[in-house]
């Protein structure tokens, strides 16, 4: 008995004496340092031109970039106060039209003709007022004169002086309701009530929302105006790239010969999650108001590491998602080589990647999927 439990006793000291060396054996510096993530490597595809043109593959060359470039999508507006809205200032018709979506107006040039029996009550009430300020002024001054002479007491002119106040007021009214109404009563097509609708300002019709013998109620949309004399562009940024901006940067939209300059950033986010900023066009080149395209920031802050060398812009069709990191497929002698890079900045047109590309290199922007399907294939 005593001799089975030595053997026991001495067992159960290796066993512990084996836990004790693998304990040892796994030093704290090896936990401290997890096990090195290695690159994936380019992966070469063998296609011939034959090939090629049957999966549709077209190339691109890629453009160097220096660094400080953002990628970003911007809209041309007008500048905040130079875009304006004309409506119906009373329900009525559209008795004649003197413009057209494209036209040229001057500030107090004639819109459309706009005919409402509410305007021609309007002038009623105008007239009455007008007649009503002129019986009140012409007896203060009676009064004043009898005052003067001493026939009638100071109750009386005070009297006849605050109906002349409450007539002028009235008068006042009239007329602000009138001048709201964004119309004058002089030219042609004018009448009792029928007025011309004004311009409030230099610059194109971007929309025409009426015909004539249109009937409209009052507050309706009529005209759309903007003076684009001065453009702006209204950038969509993301955080990350709204935080690489600032007051003073360029922009730079080559499609167009266009050039701004950042005047505002906004590091709040829309629904969308966007960011936005601001930037004043001082070459307009081709720009067109409302128009979406790409802009290019030249930014003084730049937090990303990649050398300048390394950094290129591709079309953004030209990168694909494979193994969870965005890829590209760089022409060679051979076919194409499946390149990993990463992705700096982009937008819709164009994207600014880190990968180390020789000069002159050429990318496939059409038949990327076919491609991608045939790395999948080798997996």
């Amino acid at each position: 008995m005593f001799k089975h439990l030595k053997y026991g006793v001495v067992a159960a000291g290796v066993c512990l004496g084996l836990a004790q060396a693998q304990t040892v054996s796994v030093s704290p510096a090896s936990l401290a340092k997890p096990a090195e993530v290695k690159q994936p490597a380019s992966i070469s595809l063998a296609l011939n031109a034959k090939q090629q043109a049957s999966l549709g593959v077209q190339v691109a060359s890629v453009q160097a970039s220096g660094q400080g470039q953002v990628l970003a999508s911007a809209t041309v507006v007008t500048p905040p106060g130079k875009e304006v809205t004309v409506s119906a200032p009373y329900a009525g018709q559209i008795s004649r039209l003197m413009v057209g979506v494209g036209d040229t107006v001057k500030a107090g040039g004639s819109l459309a003709s706009f005919t409402s029996p509410m305007l021609g009550d309007a002038r009623r009430l105008l007239t009455e007022a007008s007649l009503d300020y002129k019986t009140a002024s012409a007896a203060a001054q009676r009064d004043q004169a009898m005052f003067d002479e001493g026939i009638i007491p100071a109750v009386r002119l005070q009297l006849s002086r605050a109906k002349q106040e409450a007539a002028k007021s009235l008068l006042q009214s009239r007329e602000a309701e009138l001048a709201a109404a964004g119309m004058r009563f002089d030219g042609e097509g004018a009448g009792y009530a029928t007025g011309v609708l004004k311009s409030p300002l230099s610059g194109t019709v971007l929309e025409a929302f009426a015909s004539v013998g249109q009937r409209v109620e009052a507050g309706a949309v009529l005209f759309k105006l903007a003076d684009a004399s001065q453009l702006q562009l209204d950038v969509q940024l993301s955080t990350d790239k709204a935080a690489q901006l600032q007051v003073g940067d360029e922009v730079s939209i080559p499609s167009r010969d266009a050039k701004a300059k950042i005047i505002g950033v906004s590091r709040a986010v829309d629904a969308s999650q966007s960011a936005h900023a601001r930037a004043l066009v001082h070459t307009k080149g081709t720009l067109q108001v409302g128009e979406l395209l790409s802009v290019t920031v030249h930014s003084k802050v730049n937090p990303s590491k990649a050398k300048a060398d390394n950094q290129w812009l591709v079309p953004s069709r030209a990168v694909t998602q494979w193994r969870g990191r965005p890829w590209i497929f760089v022409a060679d002698a051979q076919g194409f080589v499946a390149q990993p890079i990463r992705v700096l900045s982009g937008s819709d047109d164009v994207s600014l990647i880190d990968a180390p590309l020789p000069a002159g290199a050429k990318v496939a922007v059409s038949g990327v999927a076919a491609l991608r399907a045939l790395l999948q294939k080798d997996e």
